[in-house]
């Protein structure tokens, strides 16, 4: 079955809103007054745990979460993501053109999604120990709160930097100023730590994060801490050691590949046994149905698409072919009077995704697609765990070991590859975050391995000159982030320094 994350009154007297108030549909009206008295009650706890998972999967307002293209909108700079030239995508090409500014309103999805999160969670944390029913419950909530908290200021410190760093529920908005990357780094650390133990092993809804999921997590952000902008080259190890503690129990956590990788893209294999952190979503109820499928990943003039979001031409010339690149992409299109246009006759001249098209799209005539779509939207799946243990573990120790080789080809031989052997350290990563690129294409982590690994500029100039979105701004390091938001520092000048 899948969570159905609705909000009651009850829901809306517990969410405590600092800078993220005025975004919510709820127009909650400020902080519990009373915690001592609401979180005595475990229905209570548990509301506001729900009310957590309602920041990062969006609202009907679409103005907050991951249900829209919007949330993609600092992830632009990298090779599998590009938008069209005209009409209303200028806040994507800010960042596709390396030439960003802190007006950016679609950016704000990610930003008041993760801090709406954020808030939610702290309160659990904060005041869980009043609650009264079965100390394993209550566990299960706070492993989650702390999960949910990582979760977001992953995204948050990977695309800002310096950011305001909450963790008490009363914090006060507008005292808090910009926290250093390696702050914000060890909070996730802690409580990635304190949610592995205290997660069940497995879930009984699914959509949670369960133990598996929390050593997931650790793994990538060990794996990044390791890289730019930090550096701790020890974390290596460790991203490897956690890595592998989730591939070693896989049987336990209810984790494998699926055999073929496009069923990963149907509605019915939705929380597969790859799926290690999903987003749920219901169409029945416009305001949690997920919007990055259907016209948001398909071409306007062709198809009647929104041109949201597609790949540049060199990342899809270089993807190797196989039936992961087919399941990945859509070349030909079918316009409403019957014909099929090949993209290279296409009004963008690309091709499009093809991963997000199950549920909101009827194929045999694209151009009655919805933006509505029940869809399991994964955030975290098992092929990047194997990715992510190959890689860290050849950067720990200096050379690829058997069970590294493993991991790597279990995800090239299901994308219809053939097996690696024989390379050097170096040819060896350079080979794990290729294969990471193309099985993650277009799902907003290809920025993320960008940027840690330096390589923004490298592969910005590979960009195609036949792209519609030209380079306007710096591709070093000093412009990887994401401006603190202009209407954060109207309501906090302390963000502004």
């Amino acid at each position: 079955m899948k969570i159905n994350l609705k909000y009651t009154g009850l829901i809306l007297a517990l969410c405590m809103l600092v800078n993220c108030a005025n975004d919510l549909e709820e127009q909650p009206r400020g902080k519990v007054n009373d915690p001592e008295t609401i979180y005595k009650q475990y229905a209570n706890l548990e509301a506001t745990v729900m009310a957590m998972y309602a920041g990062i999967r969006g609202d009907a307002n679409w103005s907050r979460g991951f249900a829209t293209s919007s949330y993609m909108t600092t992830m632009f700079g990298a090779d599998d993501l590009t938008t069209q030239i005209g009409g209303n995508k200028g806040n994507f090409r800010e960042f596709d053109s390396f030439n960003t500014s802190a007006n950016n309103g679609a950016m704000m999805n990610l930003w008041r999604g993760c801090y709406n999160a954020i808030l939610n969670a702290n309160e659990v944390i904060e005041y869980s120990y009043l609650t009264i029913g079965d100390e394993a419950e209550i566990d299960n909530l706070v492993g989650q709160a702390h999960f949910v908290r990582a979760f977001s200021y992953f995204y948050l410190v990977r695309s800002w930097g310096r950011i305001p760093l909450y963790t008490s529920a009363s914090t006060v908005a507008t005292e808090i100023g910009l926290s250093e990357v390696d702050e914000v780094y060890d909070v996730m650390i802690s409580d990635l730590l304190l949610a592995e133990n205290l997660l069940p092993t497995t879930q009984n809804l699914v959509g949670l994060p369960s133990e598996g999921a929390a050593k997931a997590l650790l793994s990538e952000v060990y794996l990044t801490q390791a890289g730019w902008p930090l550096h701790i080259e020890s974390s290596y190890a460790l991203a490897a050691q956690k890595a592998k503690e989730v591939i070693d129990n896989k049987g336990i956590y209810g984790y494998d590949l699926l055999s073929s990788f496009d069923n990963l893209w149907l509605r019915e294999y939705d929380n597969s046994s790859e799926s290690i952190f999903s987003l749920q979503y219901d169409n029945a109820d416009g305001a949690t149905a997920f919007h990055i499928s259907g016209k948001a990943s398909m071409p306007e003039a062709e198809e009647n698409g929104w041109d949201d979001f597609f790949v540049e031409l060199n990342f899809f010339n270089e993807f190797p072919e196989g039936p992961r690149k087919d399941a990945t992409f859509r070349t030909n299109f079918l316009t409403s009077d019957g014909t099929t246009v090949h993209y290279t006759n296409s009004a963008t001249k690309h091709p499009y995704y093809a991963k997000f098209r199950d549920g909101a799209v009827d194929e045999s005539n694209p151009s009655t697609a919805t933006f509505f779509n029940s869809a399991s939207y994964m955030l975290f799946r098992y092929a990047e765990v194997l990715l992510i243990y190959a890689e860290a573990q050849t950067r720990a120790d200096g050379s690829p070991n058997a069970a590294a080789y493993d991991a790597l080809n279990q995800v090239r031989v299901r994308a219809g590859l053939s097996s690696l052997a024989g390379l050097s350290a170096d040819e060896f990563i350079d080979a794990v975050i290729d294969e990471k690129g193309w099985e993650l294409a277009g799902e907003g982590q290809r920025w993320y391995d960008l940027i840690r690994t330096e390589k923004v500029a490298e592969v910005a100039a590979n960009r195609s000159s036949e792209e519609q979105v030209g380079i306007i701004g710096s591709t070093e390091s000093d412009n990887y982030y994401a401006p603190i938001p202009d209407s954060e520092i109207l309501l906090n000048p302390n963000l502004g320094n």
